[in-house]
């Protein structure tokens, strides 16, 4: 019984992670972004509604780890499209590094990137997105509505150049 068991289970679990089912049930573009809350690096706790939804006319969400090369790019692009751009983009990275503000606190020291970053080692924010890994992105427009998602790295799709088409 258990031989036969073991199969079922496979698929299911298969099944459960793929990343087209967790697409079918994620915020989209058009759709409102949820409330969340994470901590900060200062470990204080930072509401979507109440601290980001409307300060600037965009807002990127940015999904990163520390150890990530790709994550590095997008960040360094973000950091480079912000700074150009004071007061018409607000960036926020979601790290979802397991060791937290201990491994993200020295991150930030060392690149003094112009991004807030936000704790997530449980990785439960990018999944309401549909997000299976890092690199991935969201913009959302002052009224807190999603106008674009991007999920993985891709080099031929710049940070900058999809920013751009939303800045008015």
């Amino acid at each position: 019984m258990t031989r036969r068991l073991l199969p079922l289970l496979a698929v299911l679990f298969v099944a459960i992670g793929s990343p087209a089912l967790s697409a079918e049930r994620s915020i989209g573009v058009g759709q409102a972004v949820p409330e969340f809350s994470l901590p900060g690096l200062d470990g204080q706790p930072v509401s979507f509604v109440k601290d980001i939804r409307g300060k600037t006319p965009l807002t990127v969400i940015f999904f990163m780890t520390t150890s990530c090369s790709a994550c590095f790019d997008e960040i360094r692009e973000l950091h480079a499209f912000a700074s150009k751009h004071p007061g018409k983009v607000d960036a926020w990275a979601v790290a979802v590094d397991l060791r937290g503000a201990q491994t993200v606190g020295p991150y930030q020291q060392s690149n003094r990137f112009r991004v807030k970053y936000l704790l997530d080692p449980k990785f439960s924010l990018p999944r309401v997105f549909g997000f299976n890994y890092t690199p991935s992105l969201v913009v959302v427009d002052a009224n807190g509505v999603i106008l674009h998602k991007k999920r993985g790295y891709a080099p031929n799709e710049r940070v900058s150049d999809i920013l751009r088409t939303f800045l008015r």
